[in-house]
């Protein structure tokens, strides 16, 4: 499966050579987009995210766009921190992947491997069926029996997560999209019904005879057992 990277970094050389690396560790599996800090704003615009490398500066200038980055993506931010960084600074960021100007290259390079190493052996597998498995991490849903795979982009791979996760009871329009897409973003009930039937029409790949979600008759969503 192909790698998707986007650094947020203004030294070109340091872009270009980590560029360069990453094309001998995944070989042509790999797509990098490069941002600059006048257009960092934009990448909430981009999905299905493998991993940011961001420097710190822009985090300094931008914390309430990294803040939602975080809630976000979590463990797939590596931040690159200039020379002179005070320890507090390196406290406060513990949680993620980080390393400090000067570092020799391979260094970052082992933090990026070891990062997908670690992501594919520990990935959370969600059976649906016996032999349909939801991997919510990198966003795949896979038919084991046939060897096929659907992707699925970041938010409906949370709601398909979240109905999962919930599968117990009936879930109200309002109490996913509070729980899916945030209390800050502005959406509706429309971009819900869009995202559900965008999951059923992938779902029906699988040739599976029972419906995933089904809606109830006061306003709200439900997981129907699948059988093989």
């Amino acid at each position: 499966m192909q790698k998707k990277f986007i650094i947020l970094n203004n030294d070109r050389l340091l872009n270009d050579l980590i560029e360069e690396q990453v094309s001998i560790v995944f070989e042509n599996n790999f797509h990098i987009k490069f941002l600059k800090s006048d257009n960092i704003n934009i990448l909430s615009e981009h999905s299905e995210i493998d991993l940011i490398i961001i420097n710190f500066k822009f985090i300094r200038d931008n914390y309430n766009i990294f803040s939602n980055l975080e809630n976000e993506y979590k463990s797939k931010i590596i931040i690159v921190f200039d020379d002179g960084v005070e320890r507090s600074q390196l406290k406060k960021y513990h949680h993620h992947h980080f390393i400090v100007k000067p570092f020799r290259l391979k260094q970052l390079i082992d933090i990026i491997k070891d990062f997908f190493i670690r992501h594919e052996t520990y990935e959370k597998n969600i059976k649906i069926t016996f032999n349909l498995i939801f991997r919510p991490e990198t966003k795949i849903l896979l038919d084991q029996k046939n060897n096929m795979t659907i992707n699925l982009t970041e938010k409906e791979s949370k709601l398909l997560n979240f109905i999962l996760e919930n599968k117990e009871k009936v879930l109200k329009k309002d109490e996913i999209l509070i729980n899916v897409w945030g209390i800050s973003e502005r959406i509706n009930t429309h971009t819900l019904e869009t995202h559900i039937y965008s999951l059923k029409k992938k779902l029906d790949n699988f040739k599976h005879n029972h419906m995933f979600i089904c809606s109830d008759n006061f306003g709200g969503y439900y997981f129907n057992e699948l059988k093989d």
